[in-house]
């Protein structure tokens, strides 16, 4: 018969520095684990899906984000989010371009109470 071996806290866990991805082995303000190199920056403000700013937030099991209007967001959703934002800032930003370059003029029609065909 084996016994189980005693569960150690934190043991599993690696922390990662979210600025460069070394190990993370100090605290910043904002109470995020970061590398020795990034301990005095801060992270940039991160939009929800909804629009609404996520509050980056420490808690006892690890770093996460609270939105006022979804509630507490994951820190590895936050990230991802925070990765999709930029893209489609980039993604806007192309589209205004081509609308800018590409003018269209548009057909406009007028239509009376004389015109019976659309009002039958």
């Amino acid at each position: 018969m084996r016994f189980k071996a005693k569960k150690q806290y934190g043991n599993y866990r690696e922390a990662n520095c979210p600025f460069c991805g070394k190990i993370a082995t100090q605290k910043n303000p904002q109470g995020l684990e970061v590398c020795r190199l990034h301990t005095k920056e801060l992270m940039e403000e991160i939009r929800c899906s909804c629009g609404s700013w996520l509050e980056s937030r420490s808690g006892k099991f690890g770093p996460y984000f609270h939105c006022l209007k979804c509630g507490n967001v994951p820190y590895k959703k936050g990230m991802e989010l925070k990765g999709m934002i930029n893209i489609l800032v980039d993604d806007e930003k192309k589209n205004l371009n081509k609308q800018l370059f590409t003018s269209e003029k548009k057909k406009e029609t007028t239509i009376s109470t004389d015109d019976v065909e659309f009002f039958s």
